[in-house]
């Protein structure tokens, strides 16, 4: 039983090392520019690191005991994406609302004799 734990533990911990590896070099390897491909290998690498981490470290699976932890799981993931999501809408909207364009600014400074 403790060998067997150990054992998923360290699959985990070997398959969450290869998989930010493998972001953190197409990260590195990029040109500057972005390149939406880059961004979704990057994103798909993340979405199984998490995967794996919920099942190797949090131990969540859908047997009937472990059901309650997943639904918790699920629960809090939804959770943080609508305050991530919530946040970067406000912040998007104050941004374009707070903001002059870059033609206010040169028609402000144009009207601006004195200075």
């Amino acid at each position: 039983m403790i060998k067997e734990r150990y054992h998923n533990y360290l699959i985990g911990f070997v398959s969450c090392i290869f998989l930010s590896f493998g972001a953190y070099s197409i990260a590195t390897s990029s040109s500057g520019k972005t390149n939406y491909y880059e961004i979704f290998v990057i994103g798909v690498l993340a979405l199984s690191q998490l995967v794996i981490q919920g099942i190797y470290f949090l131990h969540l699976s859908l047997q009937k005991k472990d059901r309650y932890r997943l639904i918790i799981a699920s629960l809090i993931m939804l959770i943080i994406i609508i305050l991530v999501t919530g946040s970067v809408w406000i912040m998007n909207n104050l941004n374009s609302h707070m903001m002059p364009s870059s033609n206010d600014m040169v028609k402000y400074n144009q009207s601006q004799d004195g200075l």
